[in-house]
């Protein structure tokens, strides 16, 4: 191909494997893949994490090496996926009062999510935060910019990892002398190209079944709910295989081809199947290879499932669950999984929702292997190629450039304030619409009033009629009783 000077570059740093990937992305989202390369991780990575900074940073280097020498190009900077067994989820909350009634502004809600931010977690650092909803009053909203009250509680969702995890991913990167664009939290990122938009807002669990971690996402209303990187995955079950005599690549090759995650009770007078495998002709039933893969996968999905009860939405999934990784091609996955959830609606993400174009065939196979990969350049933003520097500062080129510089720098301001006009234009609607609620709560209060003195008024009125009837009734009683004096006195 011939030399490129805008593209995007990823690496993501998996247990199995260190993979680089260069491309495009158009206005339509369409991703072109220029350049993809690959290491083995076996030595370096252990279980999403570096253990080994040397071997990753040589890693890195073949990696960057291959890209390069794919493209024509110099690579200055690449983005990076983090994730691993300590990447979770917990809960936070701030609380804010105010002295007397306040109109929310958008400042609010950025000093709200600042602090939630600032919070210490003992031995762990804050990838990203998530807002969540905001308490006003006695209703949740997600987007409280505009309400007026003297409460807000800001509800939020942090990403954290184990303190290190980043530190060592920055030495490996230094030692490979390759500067990092910005870091991408790997599952989100695989989120965004793997479910739809409408499984993310009608809620969603999305497990990724990897090597030698299972990740389990849960989402709704578009929104991240529960993340959690188990330290279980794929690999163990071939390790459970192994303890039977066998080596491992007979392991692998027996788990791949004939393993099953669930099956039906065996028939008293059936016969097992036998399968041969290894240069000798070695054998192992169906029974034993399946009772190994289903007490293992059993193990895995129950603490799948446990993960999807902590999130608090295991009864509001109206997508179901998805599933994808390379472990999620094992037989029966589905049966397993419904058997235990009770969940029926069940989708294999296979491939990524965004179209791609590549002259590399792995990257094309629709087998759910390569979405982290492809998520994590889908959000990669800044161009990644080394961009020359004129060394005559007097030359044609050099003026060019400056000319170039200034009419991007005037476009930036040009942007900035077409962004202040509309901010401003924003802030006088959430004015008028402020002033607009105030408005409808005085009416609402006048009329309530207005219905209250009403029904007391019907209520005096009501009263006075009622004495009234009693002063009668009184008054025709007491000539009764008189008439009735007369009479008796008369006859007497």
């Amino acid at each position: 191909m011939g030399q490129t000077t805008d593209f995007m570059v990823a690496i993501e740093l998996g247990s199995t494997r260190i993979t680089g990937i260069a491309g495009q992305k158009d206005t339509d989202g369409k991703l072109s893949i220029l350049a993809y390369a690959s290491e083995d991780a076996s030595a370096c990575i252990r279980k999403g994490n570096v253990f080994n900074i040397d071997r990753t940073a040589g890693a890195i280097t073949s990696i960057i090496n291959k890209l390069e020498a794919a493209l024509e190009a110099t690579i200055a900077k690449v983005y990076v996926g983090i994730s691993g067994q300590s990447v979770r989820t917990v809960k936070n909350t701030v609380i804010r009062q105010f002295e007397e009634e306040t109109r929310i502004t958008t400042n609010i809600v950025d000093e709200l999510i600042a602090t939630s931010r600032s919070t210490h977690t003992d031995g762990y650092e804050i990838l990203e935060v998530v807002p969540q909803e905001y308490k006003v009053g006695t209703g949740l909203q997600t987007d409280p910019v505009g309400v007026i009250t003297s409460h807000i509680e800001g509800r939020f969702l942090h990403i954290i990892a184990r303190q290190g995890v980043r530190r060592k991913i920055e030495e490996s990167f230094q030692l490979a002398a390759t500067r990092i664009a910005g870091y991408l939290i790997t599952p989100l990122e695989m989120a965004k190209v793997t479910a739809t938009d409408t499984e993310l807002r009608s809620g969603c669990a999305l497990i990724d079944f990897g090597a030698e971690t299972t990740t389990v996402q849960v989402y709704k209303d578009h929104l991240l709910r529960h993340l959690a990187v188990l330290p279980l995955g794929s690999n163990n079950i071939t390790k459970d295989i192994c303890t039977q005599g066998i080596e491992e690549t007979d392991a692998e090759d027996l788990k791949i081809k004939y393993a099953s995650a669930y099956t039906e009770p065996f028939e008293a007078d059936s016969k097992p199947v036998t399968y041969t495998f290894g240069t000798d002709d070695s054998t192992i039933t169906d029974r034993v290879l399946n009772e190994i893969t289903e007490a293992r996968m059993e193990e895995i999905i129950t603490n799948v499932w446990n993960q999807i009860g902590l999130s608090g939405y295991d009864d509001k999934l109206m997508a179901g669950i998805i599933v994808t990784g390379g472990g999620s091609h094992l037989g029966q996955l589905q049966t397993a999984i419904q058997k235990k959830t009770r969940i029926e609606k069940f989708r294999h993400a296979t491939y990524i929702i965004p179209p791609v174009e590549s002259v590399t065939p792995e990257l094309l196979a629709k087998n759910s292997r390569q979405g982290s990969l492809l998520g994590l350049l889908s959000s990669a933003r800044q161009n990644c190629c080394e961009q020359e520097v004129p060394r005559d500062l007097f030359d044609t080129d050099t003026t060019e450039a400056e000319a170039a510089r200034q009419a991007q720098q005037e476009e930036i301001e040009r942007q900035k304030a077409e962004a202040a006009r509309i901010a401003q234009e924003e802030e006088a609607a959430r004015a008028a619409e402020a002033q607009r609620i105030a408005q409808e709560k005085a009416e609402q209060e006048a009329a309530i009033r207005r219905e209250e003195e009403e029904r007391l008024e019907a209520e005096r009125q009501a009263k006075a009629a009622e004495e009234r009837r009693r002063k009668r009734e009184n008054s025709m009683l007491g000539r009764l009783q008189k008439w009735a004096e007369e009479l008796l006195n008369g006859e007497e």
